[in-house]
């Protein structure tokens, strides 16, 4: 978020060109994009974390979908750049790339192992069985607390 930031600061105080056009006037959609896409997806990341709290259905499925595309992400990276994931040159390669490839790295050896055990976990029955547990849990209080009130209802009529 911090980086998000820090691009997204230096961007609205960049300089305008000759005529006076800044930045987020010349590429507007682009400016759009950076500017709400990492907002929504760490809300999307947030909602669905107080909802695994919370035991719904829709966030265990939601949570293995960001799996499922965690792992997308670090199999690809592995796949197509094989040489920058696991070999680190000391020489030939300018800092900016050895930069590059040590968040390359990170990123791999971060959420390659926790998206895989994500996708056994939620997939898990006894598992199933809390999220699903939880769901008909609610789903009782809501009619019992809807024929309470058709039973208060009937009290007043009375």
């Amino acid at each position: 978020m911090c980086l998000w930031g820090y691009v997204f600061l230096t961007m609205v105080n960049s300089p305008g060109d000759d005529q006076g056009h800044r930045l987020y006037e010349l590429y507007l959609k682009t400016f759009l994009v950076i500017a709400l896409v990492p907002p929504l997806i760490i809300a999307a990341l947030v909602r669905t974390a107080v909802g695994l709290f919370q035991l719904r259905p829709w966030a265990r499925i939601a949570a293995m979908a960001w799996a499922v595309l965690a792992l997308t992400i670090s199999l690809g990276i592995i796949a197509f750049r094989p040489f920058e994931t696991f070999v680190i040159p000391e020489h030939f390669v300018r800092e900016v790339d050895s930069l590059r490839q040590l968040f390359v790295i990170s990123y791999v050896v971060m959420l390659f192992p926790v998206s895989v055990w994500w996708l056994f976990l939620f997939r898990m029955k006894s598992v199933k069985e809390q999220f699903g547990a939880a769901a008909n849990e609610e789903s009782n209080l809501r009619t019992a607390g809807t024929a309470g009130g058709a039973i208060d209802a009937h009290k007043a009529v009375i």
